[in-house]
């Protein structure tokens, strides 16, 4: 039939001269493709996968000329392995169908391991470590190094069922924090500030591998010392320069339980809160964990260890220390002066909806002529009086042991804030005291003067009735949102003697005694006889004087 001439055109191709070949050339490929995926290096003249291998017989081969139906590739490599190829549209349907059940998650995550063609992604989100394959990083891969922070999107493998990471691309270096703590222990102890190596490192186990990790003093929580063998807990980061390495770490289970102190600052019914003395921080403690006979009260200093119970950090074996054992902050000795820029809020009600702890501000000059601003809380002030802006006082700066924050503290007000401020001040004298107020006799008016202790700006020096005070009239009320009612504010002692309810308007008054003043006759002394008030005989005479005003009621 070959000879025959009208047959000669539906002859095969002399590129294909049999299917047997077809097929040893797709298994030759193959061979190729899986040898360089294994090798990690890619070329043009190979194809991408078995999968373009298969697609491509037909273009050679001017179509879809052997129907080979479903062909099995064994031994594919990781992340392109399907087990079952198809043709036409069978395969095209797997994929969308495989896409659709597992949509990409675009996750962060840290270079954990690189090996010769594959790599392992420790993610940031959850505690879970993905493969990922050099094929699947967008860019050089020899730029890519430990340690480095990435970001891809997690596929399942669709022969093992595996999550894996693609698409992996790196991220501008930032610190990426893991949420989950890791165990470890310490092989490498931090050296002395002399030593010239401050650095120590960690081992902790992960999948059956070890891994090291550097970490320094200022990565380890509280005042604890770490040696080598010392059981820790820590968190993974990477720093700006994308070095991996341990922070927040925390000693555990020791033999001997490290003891922290701290401040009762907070009590409900059955519970409470300890301010920590090593760290801005607060911690709970149940009243069962308190190991003193005395009931624990606000301001007690204490000593406690600390446990981890349900994930969650608690006080236990609480006893009680002496009275200012525990110290938070240094106070300078030096005395400063500065002015107010933001006065503290009025009233317990609008200070207790304020979410700065410490919402005054005060600025004054430093010793190198710079100005400097620090801030002050409701504890600061030596009293409750009211401050205002642009008082001038003058402080201490107190620093914060634990995070080196600076604040004024026993602050003062000066007489000069009077002179500066321009506001209109009042004398009187104390009248009326009660249990934390009293009332002032006013000299430039008939009603008395309401006053809170707090306002008096003199602290150890108690009122009492009759002391001479000069005051600053308030028309707003801090008590109450109802009363209008005017107090005295910014009090201040004044000599005896400074306040005077009479003026003199004239001296060297010349008149004449119309009427004598009744004076109470004497009592009797042995028996004299006595006389009566008109026996008494007082002769009319000019007498000088001097006319004050009228007495204020």
């Amino acid at each position: 039939m070959s000879s025959n001439p009208q047959w000669k055109m539906f002859q095969p191709p002399d590129s294909h001269p049999s299917p047997l070949q077809d097929i040893l050339d797709l298994q030759h490929s193959n061979m190729q493709a899986k040898q360089a995926y294994r090798n990690g290096t890619f070329s043009s003249e190979y194809p991408s996968s078995p999968r373009d291998n298969f697609s491509n017989i037909g273009k050679t081969s001017g179509g879809n000329r052997f129907n080979l139906g479903n062909y099995n590739l064994d031994g594919c490599p990781m992340g392109d392995s399907v087990g079952v190829y198809s043709s036409g549209s069978t395969n095209n349907s797997s994929s969308q169908y495989d896409s659709m059940n597992h949509p990409p998650i675009r996750e962060t995550g840290i270079i954990e391991k690189l090996l010769h063609s594959y790599g392992f992604i420790q993610c940031c989100e959850r505690q879970a470590r993905l493969f990922f394959h050099f094929s699947q990083f967008s860019g050089n891969i020899e730029h890519l190094k430990i340690g480095d922070p990435v970001e891809f999107e997690m596929t399942y493998d669709r022969r093992t069922g595996k999550p894996i990471a693609s698409t992996v691309t790196k991220i501008a270096p930032e610190v990426v924090l893991s949420e989950a703590r890791v165990t470890g222990t310490v092989t490498t102890e931090v050296k002395g500030e002399g030593s010239g190596d401050n650095t120590g490192r960690i081992s902790y186990e992960n999948r059956g591998e070890c891994f090291f990790l550097p970490y320094t003093k200022d990565d380890v929580e509280g005042n604890v010392i770490l040696h080598t063998g010392d059981a820790v807990s820590f968190q993974i980061a990477t720093n700006q320069r994308g070095t991996l390495g341990a922070c927040h770490v925390r000693f555990e289970n020791p033999v001997h339980p490290v003891k922290y102190h701290g401040v009762v600052c907070s009590m409900k019914e059955n519970f409470g809160f300890i301010e920590r003395a090593d760290v801005v921080k607060e911690i709970f403690f149940h009243y069962s964990e308190a190991k003193t006979e005395e009931e624990l009260s606000l301001g007690d200093d204490v000593e406690f260890i600390i446990q981890t119970r349900n994930g969650k950090e608690v006080a236990c074996n609480i006893t009680k220390l002496p009275s200012g054992s525990v110290v938070f902050e240094d106070v300078s000795p030096e005395i400063m002066r500065g002015q107010v820029l933001k006065p503290l809020e009025r009233g317990s009600m609008q200070r207790a909806a304020q979410n700065d702890p410490l919402p005054g501000r005060i600025r004054y000059r430093a010793a190198d002529h710079s100005e400097v601003e620090v801030p002050f809380g409701d504890k600061d002030q030596c009293g409750e009086f009211t401050l205002r802006h642009g008082d001038w006082v003058q402080f201490q700066v107190a620093t914060d042991r634990r995070d080196q924050l600076k604040r004024a503290t026993n602050i003062s007000l000066l007489d000069e804030s009077f002179n500066v401020s321009g506001e209109r001040r009042e004398q009187g004298v104390v009248c009326i005291l009660r249990e934390g107020f009293g009332f002032i006799r006013c000299v430039e008016r008939e009603h008395t003067m309401f006053f809170h202790f707090a306002e008096v700006l003199r602290l150890g020096h108690e009122l009492s009735v009759g002391d001479e005070v000069e005051f600053t009239v308030d028309p707003v009320s801090t008590f109450s949102a109802n009363n209008t009612r005017q107090s005295a504010i910014r009090i201040k002692h004044l000599p005896a003697g400074s306040v005077s309810f009479e003026t003199l308007v004239e001296r060297g008054v010349r008149g004449l005694v119309q009427k004598e003043a009744q004076v109470p006759p004497p009592a009797p002394n042995n028996g004299s006889p006595t006389r009566t008030p008109s026996q008494v005989h007082t002769p009319t005479r000019t007498v000088p004087c001097s006319v004050p005003r009228a007495r204020e009621k």
